[in-house]
């Protein structure tokens, strides 16, 4: 195996790459866990169009089931919620393009500093 000997540039850069790389491991797990959420929130709202209004509908409060005062107020609730989780899936993916990029960009750093090989860490 071969040793680079690496200016201390690159070496804050590989650093900087590392750090970017975890830090868009766990955007990716973050992204990727809000879907879920976002997923089960549509499940939910679709089930609902299903209920008739006079049916008792439960919602989860903490680890209890509580009866909800009425179809209309859970919808609203769910579709508050699925809002919410659009907008947070939103911003992580545009925080994710990011670090992608600076990723990248150190990248294509060490690639040309080290003859256009290209690095993976």
């Amino acid at each position: 195996m071969v040793e680079l000997k690496l200016t201390p540039y690159l070496q804050e850069k590989l650093q900087q790459a590392q750090r970017l790389q975890a830090e868009l491991e766990s955007i990716v797990a973050q992204r990727y866990q809000l879907e879920i959420n976002l997923k089960e929130v549509e499940k939910s709202l679709e089930e609902l169009e299903k209920v008739d209004e006079n049916t008792p509908i439960y919602k989860s409060v903490g680890s209890i089931l509580v009866k909800a005062k009425s179809k209309e107020e859970v919808k609203k609730e769910l579709e508050d919620k699925k809002e919410t989780l659009e907008i947070r899936i939103k911003a992580i993916k545009r925080q994710q393009e990011l670090l992608q990029k600076k990723y990248e960009e150190i990248q294509r750093e060490f690639a040309s500093a080290y003859g256009g090989g290209s690095v993976s860490g």
